[in-house]
């Protein structure tokens, strides 16, 4: 078995708090361990209270893809 093999099975265990660490951890990972500014994250906080609050409106994919399809033409 690879290492690759190994550390995916191990992550297939993982919670999905911890699945998502993980996912969060390897992103950032990928473009450097770039950190955001304090700014980003308080952005990010505000805009997950406005949707779990049901204050944020949605945009469907379907609407978002018919649009940039529009703009590609």
């Amino acid at each position: 078995m690879t290492v690759l093999q190994e550390i995916k099975n191990k992550a297939f265990t993982l919670s999905p708090l911890e699945k998502g660490q993980l996912l969060h951890d390897l992103i950032l990972n990928l473009d450097g361990g770039i950190r955001y500014s304090g700014d980003f994250e308080k952005e990010i906080r505000k805009r997950i209270k406005k949707i779990k609050s049901g204050k944020a409106v949605g945009i469907s994919a379907v609407d978002v893809f018919s649009k940039i399809e529009a703009r590609c033409r």
